[in-house]
């Protein structure tokens, strides 16, 4: 089980690793749909970087690739409960 807090730390440093001007993204900025400002791939590259580090920490064998585009409009914040909510069950 991870806490909320790691979960968003997690997030926060794939967002880090991704984005060139991650500065201006936070949770609360639209992660996907229409008012979306971040490249397909790097959407891509988040998920896939996010995965890899909750596989460090012992949790495998999540897509939340799918999951994700389950869903029209995502905030930083919504992805990261949906995180917790799959890896917490």
């Amino acid at each position: 089980m991870l806490k909320k807090s790691e979960i968003n730390s997690i997030l926060n440093l794939s967002i880090n690793e991704v984005l060139e001007n991650s500065e201006q993204f936070n949770l609360d900025s639209c992660f996907i749909g229409e008012d979306s400002i971040i490249e397909s791939i790097d959407i891509v590259q988040i998920i896939s970087s996010v995965e890899d580090k909750l596989e460090e920490k012992g949790f495998e064998g999540f897509d939340f690739l799918e999951k994700t585009f389950e869903h029209n409009n995502l905030k930083f914040s919504d992805f990261s409960d949906l995180i917790e909510k799959e890896i917490n069950n």
